[in-house]
């Protein structure tokens, strides 16, 4: 990263803090202790504050409390902090429109007029089904991170370039060329490791680590959302290849559309009749009031909550700044960097002991997105020619910088939490 003013370090380093605090915060909020009866009628006064640090570093809560479970409800915290890129990116088309004043600077701002004259020319529906495919992801993602580590969900994320792969080819008739089976390969070996590594601290971690509740399962829900998340990507290229869309605007549009789709099903989830929840009485799938209340209880679940939806936010916005003001290849990297600092604080907390086996997971995993994404050519492998007759798809975690459409004139990079 060579070379860098130091605004594109600031950027870089935003990126780096609000994409670890996303994750973060979520699995903190699921390690809060909480009551277990609570209702609008009847508000619990039990204190789950009293042995907070023993909740967090060894998954001990007092009587008439429990673990705040509630992946759905946090995924809606997650499509609420997507909607507010609509306002970013407001905010960039009154930025834009006030330096196009200056006569000076019009053609510095002629990408945002053309954005803006742009904006009403896509039905805002194609969006649906992205959503949709970002609602079930999301959900499966977090159901999967309270049963399993957040380093070891973190870096699972990242298989997701090998089912983008070949629905590419299913789907969009790509081709894939060496260096992308190798990548693929290495993906899902590192992706086996990392979740091996999970299984076996589980079994044979120190007493004082937190220890998941169902490490297998929960890293299998991760494995399969990242199916999910491969299947929007490739309807995104697909539906949105016609299309000038702004990246931060596409952002808030699927948060729209994401948050009516979950807010419908946490209601037929409250409604159901079966599930592991309470609700008003009733076995449930989820109790989404009961979540509100529990949140009101705990200044740090609140601030976990807060922290999911804003760090969202933010880390879309800064996430695409990178992109534009340098290139998908930093962001990607940094996004790897993400995975480290996730990793070295669930260590330094305690929710985790500290297994080599995983370094390498993470280690081999990383080769196999570099070699992925052709940022870096093996003699034998190649991929010098793939990049001048494809088009490339660069892969994170979480997540997609985007659709790059270098050979149909392009649309703009979506940021992804």
């Amino acid at each position: 990263m060579g070379g860098m003013t130091g605004g594109q370090y600031l950027l870089a380093f935003a990126m780096l803090v609000t994409g670890s605090i996303n994750t973060i915060s979520t699995k903190l909020a699921d390690v809060q202790c909480v009551p277990t009866k609570i209702s609008l009628d009847s508000p619990s006064h039990v204190n789950c504050d009293i042995v907070h640090t023993n909740s967090t570093s060894a998954g001990v809560c007092p009587a008439g409390c429990t673990t705040f479970n509630h992946p759905f409800f946090q995924a809606a915290g997650m499509f609420i902090g997507e909607l507010l890129c609509i306002i970013a990116f407001r905010a960039t088309l009154l930025c834009a429109a006030s330096k196009a004043r200056d006569t000076s600077l019009v053609d510095e701002s002629s990408e945002y007029s053309e954005e803006a004259g742009l904006e009403e020319g896509f039905p805002p529906y194609i969006f649906a089904l992205p959503a949709l495919c970002d609602m079930v992801a999301t959900s499966m993602m977090y159901l999967g991170l309270t049963m399993t580590y957040a380093s070891v969900f973190q870096m699972l994320r990242g298989s997701v370039v090998v089912f983008t792969g070949l629905l590419s080819i299913i789907m969009l008739g790509k081709k894939l060329w060496m260096c992308h089976m190798v990548g693929m390969f290495l993906v899902t070996a590192g992706a086996f490791v990392v979740g091996l590594s999970s299984v076996l601290g589980h079994d044979g971690g120190s007493a004082g680590a937190a220890k998941p509740s169902h490490p297998v399962l929960g890293n299998i829900f991760v494995v399969c959302a990242q199916v999910v998340v491969s299947t929007q990507m490739v309807v995104e290229e697909k539906f949105l290849s016609r299309y000038r869309v702004s990246a931060l605007q596409a952002v808030g549009w699927e948060g729209l559309w994401g948050l009516l789709f979950l807010s419908i099903a946490l209601t037929g989830m409250y409604f159901s009749q079966v599930g592991p929840d309470i609700c008003d009485g009733h076995a449930c799938i989820e109790n989404a009031v009961e979540a509100v209340l529990q949140v009101q209880t705990s200044p740090v679940l609140m601030a976990a909550v807060l922290g999911n939806v804003g760090s969202i936010a933010f880390f879309n916005y800064f996430g695409i700044s990178v992109t534009q003001t340098m290139s998908a290849t930093h962001r990607m990297v940094l996004d790897s960097l993400r995975t480290m600092v996730i990793w070295a604080f669930s260590l330094v907390v305690g929710w985790q002991d500290f297994a080599p086996l995983q370094v390498v997971g993470f280690a081999i995993l990383f080769l196999g997105t570099l070699i992925y994404n052709e940022l870096l050519i093996i003699p034998g492998v190649g991929g010098g020619e793939a990049g001048n007759n494809l088009i490339e798809t660069l892969v994170e975690d979480d997540e997609v910088d985007g659709l790059l459409e270098g050979n149909r004139g392009g649309n703009s990079l979506k940021g992804r939490r």
